[in-house]
């Protein structure tokens, strides 16, 4: 069976993790890649950031207080997280951390990423993004984010052996492919998140939005007070309300009027019918750009520099939209959509030609 399977963050109760999943497979789709989603249940990634009842490994008291109060919110995530699954996203069968060796002779390669599949971080540092259990010629990447500039020393020697037999290497950024290249001395090609695959009348075909008013968006990952004033702020100036989606509402902001979680495709129609969007998110920040939002980014967030978002601004040449400590950016300054478009396109067929490249690998046998 000549059939890719694609291993990524599908279940995470995260937009972006949703969307990019559901994009990448619509892409190969398009371009005639048989696949699936391999349909892998993280154990990290379920009790830490999935069930209603959330336990961390520091401050114990601290993070089951929290799901507590957050319990509902996450309840309604998870329905809608799998309700979008259902409907939108191909599957393979179930797997767990020990069943996954059988996707092996059940796909022909497969395809890390996108998202931060392989942050030292990330769902603790879990080796199956890595593809561990597949054999090295069907091993390829796309996109894939280690979202840091530099590696933990004491992490570099099991990086250096878990991509060493890797057959072609995609990243999202260029930290990534120096990482890669300091690492194994080897080349990896830079390549758009799959979001930026799709346009915006492809995603037109499964938006939606429960707001028929004009309004702000708000939308963060970490909560920061700096991008919850500039949104007031906002609000104050144009008299448009902010609608705030966001779950954990430990300490409620007045001034907003906030959303319960919603599907992911009615995330992408929240941005599409927006008048501004308000971020600290990569994936808000990529449909802003898609459907040519007036938008402000926060990039220097709670535990670091958003450098996800920050390199993708610089590649599409858009300035000063960036919310800083002593500068508050126009929103109505005018972006050269154009130009914006034209590097898209060029990023779009380095995608196709890297993707064409698998292609060949299938026909020609060089996997099963």
């Amino acid at each position: 069976m000549k059939k890719v399977g694609i291993v990524t963050f599908h279940q995470a109760l995260n937009y972006g993790a949703k969307l990019q999943a559901y994009a990448l497979q619509k892409f190969l789709d398009s371009i005639g890649i048989e696949n699936d989603i391999i349909d892998y249940t993280c154990r990290f990634m379920y009790t830490r950031l999935i069930r209603p009842i959330r336990v961390g490994k520091k401050h114990k008291l601290k993070s089951f207080v929290r799901s507590l109060i957050t319990m509902k919110q996450v309840g309604i995530d998870r329905r809608k997280s799998v309700q979008f699954r259902q409907k939108y996203m191909k599957l393979s069968r179930p797997f767990d951390a020990v069943s996954i060796k059988e996707a092996a002779d059940d796909y022909s390669i497969f395809i890390a990423g996108s998202d931060q599949v392989w942050s030292p971080d990330c769902v603790g540092f879990d080796k199956v993004y890595f593809l561990d259990f597949a054999k090295p010629e069907q091993k390829y990447s796309y996109a894939a984010s280690i979202a840091v500039k530099e590696l933990p020393e004491e992490k570099k020697g099991e990086y250096k052996r878990l991509l060493s037999d890797f057959q072609l290497f995609s990243v999202r950024e260029k930290s990534a492919a120096n990482i890669i290249k300091g690492l194994l001395g080897r080349e990896a090609e830079i390549n758009i998140d799959p979001t930026l695959l799709l346009t915006a009348q492809q995603w037109d075909e499964m938006a939606s939005s429960p707001i028929c008013e004009p309004y702000i968006f708000l939308f963060n990952v970490k909560k920061s007070i700096r991008l919850i004033e500039y949104a007031k702020e906002l609000s104050h100036k144009t008299g448009l309300r902010i609608y705030y989606l966001q779950k954990e509402r430990i300490h409620r902001v007045k001034g907003v009027t906030y959303l319960d979680p919603v599907m992911a495709n009615e995330f992408v129609g929240l941005i599409k019918n927006a008048e501004y969007v308000c971020t600290n998110s990569f994936h808000a920040t990529a449909f802003s750009v898609i459907y040519r939002k007036k938008f402000a980014v926060e990039l220097d967030v709670q535990g670091g520099r958003n450098i996800r978002s920050e390199e993708l601004l610089n590649i599409l040449g858009i300035k000063n939209h960036e919310i800083k400590k002593n500068f508050s950016p126009n929103p109505d300054e005018p972006v050269d959509w154009k130009n914006v478009e034209k590097v898209l396109t060029q990023q779009r067929d380095r995608s196709i030609s890297y993707f064409d490249k698998l292609k060949c690998a299938l026909k020609e046998g060089s996997v099963k």
